[in-house]
């Protein structure tokens, strides 16, 4: 029997209309309600409300407000600390690399294929939550990582040596192999080590610089397309089923819309956020040389290649069925 905590469960009853009950579901997420995962998330819990009545109300906790960040997330879920969680992709590699495999660097062109890579991993995705007491309930995207610093980043010289963030172990590597100094960091730790010098650059997208006002600290994006990272919904087997069997359908219809939701809006919301990268001043270059590309391209030849070595069969089925669906072999 899933383990109910304040921060989990909680039934009330309505003494005057006889049995009925409402059950109440926390969520949480590190990013904040401005972010395009703070959005969907908010799209979720309000589709869940809708779907079941008002008998099943998801409070969302956004900005890490009860503690957790991305890397917590697993363990709390499971143990029934908080039962629904949204997850950064890139720290659950710990525990499989298969997470790593959207963040491949030019491994998706554009979102097309970015969903298609997510659809082609989606079995073990699921079957890893699975494997942990857990459900996978959607996922969203990440609109493309570039490169975040005080200067043009347009040659591989402007890369030696610079202090840059990451959110996973492929940017780590391949940053290391680029001649950058990287390091991994939490959301909640990008801005103040930037505010104290820590870092003079970030890898992560035009919607991360805008939800962090990055304008405050650097003045130039660079549009590498280098990933779409993806973020992962889960939620706490035990707590799902406990609900009834019309609980559990509005949590499944309001998940399937949530993923069609953000997808969607992905093509839109990097234009928002050009703009308003426009407006606070930020130099945003959309094309590099074709010297950095070659450059970052034989990085990435690395990375993927160590990827494929890790996850072994698992790794390249996923490759084999998107290269299938894409038209290119891998």
């Amino acid at each position: 029997m899933f383990f109910k905590t304040l921060a989990g469960i909680a039934f009330i009853g309505l003494a005057a209309g006889g049995a009925l009950a409402e059950t109440k579901l926390d969520m949480t997420n590190e990013y904040e309600p401005n972010s395009i995962h703070g959005q969907g998330d908010q799209f979720f819990a309000d589709k869940v409300a809708e779907l079941s009545g008002n008998d099943v109300i998801i409070t969302l906790h956004l900005g890490g407000a009860l503690g957790f960040k991305s890397k917590d997330n697993l363990d709390a879920v499971a143990d029934g600390v908080v039962p629904i969680a949204d997850t950064l992709g890139g720290v659950l590699a710990g525990s499989d690399p298969i997470f790593l495999v959207s963040s491949l660097p030019f491994m998706a062109a554009n979102v097309e294929e970015a969903r298609e890579l997510y659809l082609a991993a989606k079995p073990a995705y699921a079957a890893f939550f699975e494997k942990n007491g857990q459900i996978l309930l959607y996922a969203s995207p990440w609109p493309p990582s570039g490169l975040w610093a005080q200067k043009p980043v347009d040659t591989p010289s402007a890369l030696s040596g610079l202090k840059m963030r990451t959110y996973d172990a492929n940017g780590t590597r391949t940053l290391i192999e680029a001649g950058a100094s990287p390091i991994q960091l939490s959301w909640a730790d990008v801005v103040p080590q930037l505010a104290t010098g820590g870092i003079e650059g970030v890898l992560t997208s035009a919607e991360g610089g805008v939800n962090a006002k990055f304008w405050e600290h650097l003045s130039h994006f660079t549009e590498i397309n280098y990933a779409l990272p993806l973020n992962f919904v889960h939620m706490n087997r035990d707590a799902f089923d406990d609900l009834d069997e019309a609980g559990r359908t509005a949590i499944l219809e309001a998940a399937a819309a949530a993923d069609a939701r953000n997808w969607e809006a992905l093509g839109a919301r990097v234009e928002g956020n050009y703009a308003s990268l426009k407006e606070n001043g930020v130099v945003i270059a959309e094309e590099i040389s074709p010297e950095l590309q070659a450059h970052l391209g034989a990085a990435a030849s690395a990375v993927i290649a160590e990827w494929r070595k890790k996850t072994g069969e698992a790794g390249e089925a996923i490759l084999s069925s998107y290269g299938a669906k894409i038209g290119r072999n891998f």
